[in-house]
Order: structure tokens, then C-alpha cells, then sequence
């Protein structure tokens, strides 16, 4: 019993101790809060194709999320 305990600390400290360096290659990007956005279309509900620029720029408030696993049996 304690072997297991000992294992099971000692990998968790080895990956709390690697994780600072888990995104040394990692891209960083300019975050885009505020920013423009570019001219798209998006899919709707109701079986039609969404312009924002032309339908909604300017007249209505937008707000995009991601939900990675929402829809998904996890």
C-alpha cells in the first residue's frame, strides 16, 4: 500500500514540477478582445446562411464561445 502511495505522489510531483514548461515552444498569439472582426458567414438554425457584416454589424451586440465538449458523449 505504501509503494503505491509513494508512486502515485512521486508521478504526480514529477508532472507539477514539468508543467511550467509544457508550452516553451508554444505560439503566442495577439489576444483579439476588441478587436474587428473580419467579414464571415455562419450556418443557422433555420436552414440559412448567417452574413454578419451585412445583417448584424452595427445593429446588434456578438458574442462567440466554444464549447469543446458540449454536444459530445464524454
Amino acid at each position: 500500500m505504501r509503494k503505491k502511495a509513494f508512486v502515485k505522489w512521486f508521478v504526480l510531483s514529477v508532472v507539477l514540477l514539468l508543467l511550467p514548461f509544457s508550452n516553451l515552444g508554444a505560439k503566442v498569439e495577439k489576444s483579439l478582445i476588441g478587436e474587428e472582426v473580419p467579414y464571415f458567414t455562419l450556418p443557422s438554425t433555420h436552414d440559412r446562411v448567417i452574413n454578419y457584416v451585412s445583417e448584424y454589424y452595427g445593429k446588434h451586440h456578438l458574442v462567440m464561445t466554444f464549447f469543446p465538449a458540449a454536444f459530445t458523449p464524454v
